[in-house]
């Protein structure tokens, strides 16, 4: 069930935002997402338009008073929505070339770009500058945007990680609205905000918010997925079972109307009912629809696993209601969801991506013209998946975060380049447009 590399390519390492006093200027980096439209454009076979966003900014870490904290190196940078084009035919399909057309920083209402600051609420860590002189000043409007999709009719959603919240913008990166967890207040916000989320989701994990996002064909369905496992009344058991909130959205009305359970670790494991075989620091990293109830979804954990499911809500049950009606015992503590009368998203494994791991590290490895073979890519910083796009029936499209290259410095492990992937499953997918 292995999935095999056709084609790589290194995406061009751009300037995305000046030096600004302190603040060194911010290359290409940080994908955190890649939408790609569906149809081809019809004067140029395989030409693709697409969409990457990035995340909060470089980040990193450091030690104060015996305490990890998390640093931002350019506090005032935009998360921005990046425009580019994909060049692949499955005719050749070997040949394959990216090319960034544009740059759309996120802005509020009033036109003023928000940063990747956390918002200054009280469940929100501490970040300080990367010498850990300071704390950063919060901003209500930061967000650290980690899912996006286009609508035909030029908009965009985005999914953050901060509250967690759904934002939805329009063609020119301007933040209209966002939805929040119920309860949650951001006083003075340049974006409107709508708290009808379920409360329970701003007891997210720390840095494990909304990661992926994917829009049904008709685009009456947004569907968010939580990192991990919301940290409930027992994060240590929440984090070894690994239910994970899946949420249906209705945009058009500004709601969900759907929440499922979608349990990390491989369905075929012994054990897998009974929330015996989740992975180590399982993460669900990015999704794409392939019909109105089914997804493609990317999970990697601990020890170098990285897979790609087909999973199918159609059988799932609907827990909205019962997380609205209070959630207890909350769905994070079920070790048997069978006896909770609760049915997670059947999940079908559609590749194993970690025999391939290391030949994609080997495709990240531009360095003008030095060229890292595959025996040398074990010696490279970990590969993260964060974007996954369909590009036909047996095919996908994948692209990594490179952190922003923040760690290209240091002696061991420098961290892979921004790269694009196509990757051929070992059999097709069924594709629907309704």
């Amino acid at each position: 069930m292995r999935g095999d590399v056709v084609a790589s390519c290194v995406i061009p390492r751009v300037m995305l935002a000046a030096p600004r006093g302190e603040e060194p200027a911010v290359m290409l980096g940080g994908i955190s997402d890649l939408f790609v439209e569906p149809d081809a454009d019809a004067g140029t076979p395989g030409r693709r338009r697409a969409w990457l966003v990035t995340d909060r900014g470089p980040n990193g870490t450091t030690e104060i008073e015996g305490r990890e904290h998390r640093t931002l190196a350019s506090p005032s940078f935009a998360p921005r929505i990046l425009e580019a084009r994909i060049d692949w035919d499955p005719r050749h399909p070997r040949q394959l070339a990216v090319e960034l057309t544009g740059t759309l920083p996120l802005c509020d209402r009033a036109g003023e770009p928000v940063s990747g600051r956390p918002n200054g609420l009280e469940n929100d860590p501490l970040i300080f500058d990367p010498q850990g002189r300071a704390a950063i000043a919060p901003d209500v409007d930061g967000v650290d945007t980690e899912g996006l999709v286009r609508t035909r009719a030029g908009g965009f959603w985005l999914a953050e990680e901060y509250r967690p919240s759904l934002l939805a913008a329009d063609a020119d990166g301007t933040l209209q609205r966002r939805f929040v967890p119920a309860g949650v207040a951001l006083a003075d916000a340049g974006t409107e905000v709508v708290d009808s989320l379920p409360a329970v989701y701003s007891q997210r994990r720390d840095n494990r918010g909304f990661e992926a996002l994917a829009i049904s064909p008709d685009e009456t369905r947004i569907f968010a997925l939580m990192q991990s496992p919301l940290d409930g009344t027992d994060p240590a058991v929440a984090r070894k079972l690994g239910n994970v909130r899946l949420v249906a959205f209705d945009p058009a009305r500004g709601q969900p109307v759907g929440e499922y359970v979608y349990r990390l670790g491989d369905p075929g494991q012994k054990g897998y009912r009974k929330g015996k075989a989740t992975p180590d620091d399982g993460k669900l990293c990015a999704m794409a629809a392939l019909g109105p109830s089914s997804l493609l979804v990317l999970e990697q954990a601990g020890g170098g696993v990285a897979r790609l499911y087909l999973a199918d809500l159609s059988v799932a049950t609907n827990t909205l209601d019962r997380t609205v009606a209070g959630d207890e015992p909350p769905a994070e503590m079920l070790r048997d969801l069978d006896k909770a009368d609760i049915t997670p998203v059947a999940k079908t494994l559609l590749a194993d991506l970690a025999p391939i791991l290391d030949a994609m590290r080997a495709g990240t490895a531009d360095r003008g013209t030095d060229r890292r073979d595959e025996r040398d890519a074990k010696k490279s910083g970990p590969l993260k998946l964060e974007g996954l796009a369909v590009a036909d029936e047996q095919h996908v499209f994948l692209v990594n975060d490179d952190d922003f290259g923040i760690h290209e410095d240091a002696d061991d492990d420098p961290p892979p380049r921004t790269c694009l992937w196509v990757v051929r499953l070992p059999s097709a997918m069924r594709l629907t447009k309704n």
